[in-house]
């Protein structure tokens, strides 16, 4: 596309320039993704806030009913998993943000091609395009399989 169109299309909203022609992201695009990166990141600091005074809360709980004992344990387990999951995604958008401020956003930290606007939009903190990701979900099935097979060989 040459300049002219380049400009044209910017003025009136054409998605297709997103992307400045050497293939960085445009300042507007990456305005956008880094306000959605820390507001994402300051939602998740409130839950993991909210997690950790609900985890206090249960400490709190004393009792000898095995009933309550049983549904304190499995309510500790719940926000020890949430508190994960949003510990790794409070992680990884910290990465973007500075993915951002390096200037790499938006580029697949394994074949470092650049990660597809769509995706980028679903999960604005994605280290991988969507083939690497493919691939790498592939592995860790491929992993598991090997993992479990001898033992379920055995029991047959």
């Amino acid at each position: 596309m040459c300049n002219f169109e380049h400009t044209i299309s910017r003025l009136f909203g054409d998605s297709r320039c997103l992307e400045m022609e050497d293939g960085r992201m445009d300042a507007i695009k990456l305005r956008n993704a880094r306000l959605q990166l820390t507001a994402e990141r300051e939602e998740l600091l409130k839950s993991l806030k909210r997690n950790q005074l609900a985890a206090e809360d249960i400490k709190l709980e004393k009792t000898e009913d095995e009933g309550d004992l049983a549904a304190i344990s499995h309510d500790r387990d719940v926000l020890y998993n949430l508190h994960e999951t949003n510990f790794v995604r409070l992680q990884l958008i910290e990465k973007a943000i500075a993915a951002i401020d390096g200037g790499q956003y938006g580029q697949c930290m394994r074949c470092e091609e650049d990660i597809n606007d769509k995706r980028l939009d679903a999960v604005p903190w994605a280290e991988t395009c969507i083939r690497c990701q493919e691939r790498i979900e592939s592995e860790q099935t491929s992993s598991r399989l090997v993992m479990a097979g001898p033992e379920d060989e055995a029991d047959l």
